[in-house]
């Protein structure tokens, strides 16, 4: 079973949802998926979840509320014996363009450098200058290219994190 961890957007701290509102999350967490990106990329969280090798860290809004707390963001993250992937990394629309991202991943790189992880790769289609500033600012460096990756006339971008 792959680990799920859990964070305030406020506090900006861990957070343990019930046992009932875990399935929920989840359910957001999916259909974000689905929204946000192309079918072909969409990550396949039931198969995926089930693997102990897969982490998912979700950003939560309205937590202290009565309601059910909202996903705001969250990253998936595979773990080989060679390298930490960066699976995955998405920020709800509304939430964008505040730096919830760029805290959920320095926040992760830290935990994974204290667990003794050198180094955190990814994959980034070349026109997603937004996530690509992101990865750079955060200090990710381009280490390599596979023109039509994705698709035709769509280059993925190899970059890699030394913790």
């Amino acid at each position: 079973m792959a680990s799920c961890t859990f964070w305030s957007l406020d506090s900006q701290e861990r957070h343990k949802p019930t046992k009932k509102r875990i399935p929920l999350i989840l359910d957001q967490v999916k259909h974000a998926e689905r929204k946000v990106f192309p079918r072909n990329e969409a990550f396949d969280f039931d198969t995926e979840l089930k693997k102990r090798s897969t982490e998912l860290m979700v950003v939560l809004d309205a937590i202290e509320t009565a309601t059910d707390p909202v996903v705001v963001a969250y990253a998936v993250y595979n773990f080989t014996p060679q390298a930490v992937l960066l699976h995955k990394v998405c920020v709800l629309e509304k939430y964008r363009r505040q730096g919830i991202a760029k805290k959920l991943l320095l926040s992760q790189h830290r935990r994974l450098a204290l667990r003794g992880c050198s180094k955190v790769q990814l994959w980034v289609d070349e026109g997603r200058i937004p996530a690509r500033r992101l990865y750079e600012n955060i200090g990710f460096e381009e280490v390599g290219r596979v023109e039509d990756y994705y698709s035709p006339n769509r280059t993925a971008l190899r970059m890699v994190l030394q913790l």
